[in-house]
């Protein structure tokens, strides 16, 4: 299983196009620790626990004693490295840290204090994965431009594009053929990338079908102390669905391919393994679907 844990929705920035809500983003209150230990007590009992990471809200807002608190817990239940994702506007010294690895949320100039986050990742100790999500603002921008600056920035060893999706937050006009044209116009780049290309990686586990389309081998823990799952509204924006106990999670998992798979991806030649973080209804494929088929088309085509 693999556990995303949202110690805290609180965050220093204010992205427009954040997943989660001004009130949410605002709001200090942290995860019981006792609470935590429990739930992942409740994890381990049913499933091995494969990989862990701490999101946000920021991290490096967290305070000190409840940050390695924070870690003291996971280590009861996971031995790896704890991967942390962070804006990097903040730099806490557990950063750094053998216990644990960094990916960094950068998204030039569609993220506030993005020359400051610049620098740090230049300055960074750590090798750095960066996370970046298909905004507007990166879709306006020259790819061979970006990827050069990465190039600069040598402790960036891996770059991922993430999809935009829409919320309960807000509803930025990105549909899934703008992100799939966005990744193509990487792939058909020319400039050489000194990191891995982590969507090329994906795209390829996904044809070779060893990729997990289902949520079935990944949980939330929220701020609440409850388990989370990205699930959608009657207007199909995406919001965090808060499952009282795991026995709940289990459940909703087992039902996922029957209340969020149309027709569509059923008779997909991708179905089960495509590119999606999390299935939702597909009523047509007019702007694309969130499996990304027309990209695994363009991979195949590419490759043949």
């Amino acid at each position: 299983m693999n556990i995303s844990i949202n110690p805290s929705y609180f965050c220093n920035f204010r992205c427009n196009f954040c997943y989660l809500t001004p009130e949410q983003l605002a709001d200090q209150k942290k995860i019981d620790l006792q609470r935590l230990d429990d739930m992942l007590a409740e994890v381990k009992e049913q499933d091995d626990i494969h990989h862990i990471d701490l999101y946000g809200g920021e991290i490096g807002a967290l305070k000190k004693d409840y940050f390695y608190g924070l870690r003291d817990v996971i280590r009861k239940y996971y031995d790896k490295d704890i991967n942390i994702n962070t804006n990097f506007s903040m730099l806490h010294d557990g950063f750094f840290e053998k216990d644990f690895y960094l990916s960094v949320s950068y998204d030039f100039e569609a993220r506030e204090k993005h020359e400051l986050v610049y620098k740090n990742m230049m300055l960074s100790p750590v090798p750095i994965a960066v996370l970046v999500l298909v905004s507007p603002t990166i879709l306006q921008k020259d790819v061979d431009e970006m990827i050069r600056m990465f190039n600069l920035c040598t402790p960036v060893k891996s770059v991922e594009l993430k999809p935009y999706s829409i919320n309960q937050a807000n509803a930025h006009n990105v549909t899934h053929k703008d992100f799939e044209q966005h990744v193509i116009k990487w792939i058909q780049s020319k400039e050489d990338m000194q990191f891995a290309f982590i969507n090329d990686y994906k795209i390829q586990d996904s044809i070779e079908k060893t990729y997990n389309a289902f949520s079935n081998d990944h949980v939330y823990i929220t701020p609440n102390g409850k388990f989370g799952v990205l699930e959608f509204d009657k207007d199909d924006k995406e919001y965090f669905l808060e499952l009282d106990s795991y026995k709940d999670y289990k459940l909703w998992a087992d039902k996922e391919s029957d209340v969020n798979c149309s027709d569509i991806c059923k008779s997909c030649k991708y179905y089960g393994h495509c590119l999606t973080e999390h299935y939702r209804y597909v009523k047509d494929l007019d702007n694309g679907c969130n499996g990304y088929k027309g990209l695994l088309e363009f991979y195949e085509r590419l490759e043949s």
